[in-house]
């Protein structure tokens, strides 16, 4: 099987996918065509998971994208978002392939840009391109079930295929061996938050300054590691004693570090993009678990049913959540017991599957 993945910016859930088709099934090839900045550039490694990386040509997105096609001949392409313009330019110049539409991310559920620079005419241009990438693909898949149904219900999408693949954790990253727990020492509890941070946009999700101040002043410790350095957090460390930030590591050696820690933090600002963090169930979710760590995290839809449906964390309203944390010996246990059950490796079928359907039901072979 011949694929290729398509993507403005290579994002670790790809790079996961591509991961578990590899292991998985030896006799498939992934070309990958992007825009931005490479997975191994990113994140240190990524690029050997694929048969070529190509960067697209930003002049001629269109042109890029249909030479890309020619030269791979791939049976099927699987484009991720966000933003979504690369499906639109696949579905333009190559119609005859089976396109999926991977929505990591809906951009009509937020009220704030993609980024900090976003207009109100490039918003509206994530909306169009958004539509036409979920009402002409072949193959839909979603992160979560309520993006899927906030997708489906806004489109009135009837009878494309599709599937709901969370995104899991690479089953050779999860820690082996344990370190000792910073609270053995101290005796007191350290909370850890791993992933993306932002200072640029007030308010935005990711904007947890006012978040980690708070979860300070009830004596709990914060850890902060960063998928992108943000001096305002490193800042923020001088703040408090109980604020501590280590920066950014490699994924590998990240979740070794994590192992410390007696919690993990999922919890994001709701200032303007609660709908968004509703159909939210993020990479660090599964890494946690994978440390062995409990998940706290508010009370955002798709993370709320998943924590207590799984018995994996603790759901809290406020951030007075000290006491909560008390005897979760039983909890810890249970994490620890499900610390393999969510690998890409032992799901990937499902999507592997997801694009054999497509391919035989295809005009195109």
């Amino acid at each position: 099987m011949r694929v290729m993945f398509l993507q403005p910016q290579p994002c670790i859930r790809a790079l996961k996918l591509a991961r578990g088709i590899r292991d998985q099934h030896k006799n498939v090839s992934i070309i990958f065509g992007y825009l931005q900045t490479s997975l191994s550039d990113l994140y240190g490694f990524g690029d050997e998971f694929f048969d070529e990386t190509v960067k697209l040509d930003a002049e001629d997105l269109g042109g890029s994208v249909k030479k890309l096609v020619e030269e791979y001949d791939p049976q099927i392409i699987h484009s991720h978002n966000a933003p979504d313009y690369l499906t639109v330019e696949a579905l333009k110049g190559v119609p005859e392939r089976p396109i999926i539409h991977d929505v990591h991310d809906s951009l009509t559920m937020r009220n704030t840009g993609y980024t900090e620079d976003d207009d109100e005419t490039q918003i509206m241009n994530y909306a169009a391109d958004e539509k036409s990438s979920c009402l002409n693909s072949d193959g839909l898949v979603f992160v979560s079930k309520v993006l899927r149904d906030f997708i489906v219900d806004r489109y009135n999408i009837e009878n494309t295929p599709e599937l709901i693949f969370p995104n899991y954790v690479s089953r050779d990253l999860i820690p082996q061996e344990f370190r000792e727990r910073l609270s053995s020492k101290d005796g007191e509890i350290h909370i850890v938050y791993a992933g993306t941070i932002t200072s640029r946009i007030e308010g935005h999700h990711y904007d947890l300054r006012d978040i980690f101040r708070k979860i300070a002043l009830n004596d709990l410790h914060i850890h902060i590691y960063a998928s992108r350095e943000d001096e305002s957090f490193r800042r923020l460390s001088s703040e408090s004693k109980y604020i501590h930030y280590h920066g950014h590591l490699k994924q590998s050696e990240l979740l070794k570090e994590l192992t410390q820690y007696d919690y993990g933090w999922a919890g994001f600002n709701g200032e303007k993009n609660w709908e968004h963090l509703d159909a939210v169930l993020p990479n660090k979710a599964f890494e946690y678990i994978a440390c062995g760590l409990p998940i706290l995290t508010f009370p955002h839809r798709t993370m709320k049913d998943f924590v207590e449906k799984e018995k994996v964390g603790i759901v809290v309203d406020d951030l007075n959540f000290k006491d909560k944390l008390v005897d979760a010996e039983d909890l810890r246990e249970n994490v620890m017991k499900k610390r393999f059950d969510y690998t890409i490796e032992g799901k990937i079928i499902d999507l592997t599957d997801f694009y054999e359907k497509l391919i035989d039901s295809h005009v195109y072979h």
